[in-house]
């Protein structure tokens, strides 16, 4: 199995590139890590783009806009993932900022996913955001909503793509790749 939606392209290897992996059987992972490892990849990339940054005012939306999309990642795959590892990728390619986040999910949801997947990133975000946020008043129990991700691409402008691969030694479970990529512009 290998299906990618959106916008999901492989990594270059030019850039500065920084990648953390969460190894779960050693240690419960907890939410608060989850945001811990935003901060971190925020603050990072934050002085690695300061030379783009006009003041304390840009560098702050920045540390704000990085750190939401990481933490929305990153929580999405430790909530979901089935398999023993969540690794997280941050890297600067050209003009892009990227976030890639790896977990495994069982190979039985990939077909729900796929679908969501796929009617994220047919619409206009904007709409799709407010018709979700209704919806959700409406029926607060629904289930599965999607408002991160459509909160990425309606207020921060990021493009998202997924990947599904097979998982070697494990039928059961599929490799998702979740990515995020930002247009970088001087503020």
């Amino acid at each position: 199995m290998n299906e990618s939606i959106g916008d999901f392209r492989d990594l270059t290897r030019g850039g500065a590139r920084v990648s953390l992996v969460f190894y779960s059987g050693g240690f419960p992972v907890r939410w608060s890590q989850c945001s811990a490892t935003a901060e971190y990849f925020a603050e990072y990339f934050a002085d690695v783009h300061a030379r783009r940054c006009a003041d304390d005012v840009a560098r702050n939306e920045f540390i704000g806009t990085l750190g939401y999309i990481v933490n929305e990642l990153v929580e999405n795959a430790v909530k979901f993932s089935m398999g023993e590892t969540v690794e997280v990728t941050v890297c600067l390619e050209g003009e892009e900022l990227v976030a890639l986040v790896s977990n495994q999910i069982l190979a039985t949801t990939v077909d729900g996913l796929v679908e969501k997947f796929r009617g994220l990133v047919s619409g206009d975000p904007q709409e799709m955001l407010v018709a979700r946020v209704e919806a959700n008043a409406v029926n607060p129990d629904a289930g599965v909503s999607g408002l991160g991700f459509l909160t990425m691409m309606a207020d921060y402008g990021a493009t998202l793509g997924w990947n599904f691969g097979a998982v070697q030694n494990n039928p059961q479970n599929v490799l998702l790749k979740t990515m995020a990529r930002l247009q970088m512009r001087n503020q």
